[in-house]
């Protein structure tokens, strides 16, 4: 039987995550207030749907796992590892639907089971990068040829990502060299190698935008925004597509 509270939940958040996933796309920015109305309706219906099945075996460890995914969420935000929006969806999905209300699941988290199918659809990205550089000639670090490309210096700021290259003046003469693969991991504690602080800090950025203008060529991530991937990923698993499910069927 079909919950109405959790099938309630899962259409506000699911048009939610359409219309942030288009912010995002646009802009790179997810306006706060896009989460308040699905956060009221899909916590109201998260309730009613807890008072009616927590007695169900199983229940307690998919509320456990929700809770735990959403504190997860938030812990990456703080680190760096997540930005803010990407942070908010996760967790009002994972505390609003916990489980989908349209298939079985084998593995009891509907968040977990997008996040995996956003990870795989993600991997479309680094796969034609890799293969855009290969075509061009260009060289680098085979972490950033999957996840960047050089594009001309004084563009850099109306770009989408981050700066791949710490750019150095010695005697008039400019060096470059490749930020670590890990700095990138935590790039959003990072915020002066956005390309978004460069375009909307021009005066705090001045001295790296002057040693821009200067360089012909530099590396710069390719900024694809996690909620369209999140987006595609969350309608798969409503529907029961699911990575997660597909790898637990083989190993049981």
């Amino acid at each position: 039987m079909i919950s109405l509270p959790l099938l309630i939940s899962s259409a506000v958040v699911l048009i939610t995550f359409i219309f942030a996933a288009l912010q995002d796309w646009k802009t790179r920015t997810v306006y706060k207030v896009t989460w308040y109305p699905a956060a009221v309706i899909g916590g109201i219906c998260a309730v009613l749907f807890w008072a009616e099945f927590i007695h169900i075996d199983g229940a307690l460890l998919v509320l456990f796992i929700s809770v735990i995914f959403a504190g997860l969420c938030a812990l990456f935000c703080i680190l760096g590892m997540f930005g803010k929006a990407d942070a908010k969806a996760l967790i009002l999905l994972s505390l609003t639907v916990p489980i989908t209300p349209f298939a079985a699941y084998i593995f009891p988290s509907l968040a977990v089971s997008a996040l995996v199918n956003a990870g795989i659809l993600s991997v479309a990205v680094p796969l034609f990068c890799l293969g855009y550089n290969l075509v061009k000639g260009n060289r680098a670090p085979f972490w950033l040829m999957c996840s960047g490309k050089p594009v001309l210096g004084s563009s850099v700021k109306d770009r989408f990502g981050f700066l791949a290259e710490t750019i150095t003046e010695e005697n008039g003469e400019i060096k470059k060299e490749f930020v670590r693969m890990p700095d990138t991991v935590f790039s959003l504690k990072a915020p002066m190698r956005h390309t978004r602080t460069l375009r909307e800090h021009p005066e705090e950025c001045a001295d790296t935008l002057r040693l821009l203008e200067m360089c012909e060529t530099v590396w710069v991530t390719v900024g694809i925004p996690l909620l369209v991937p999140l987006t595609a990923g969350l309608i798969f698993a409503l529907f029961g597509i699911s990575a997660v499910d597909i790898l637990f069927s083989l190993l049981l």
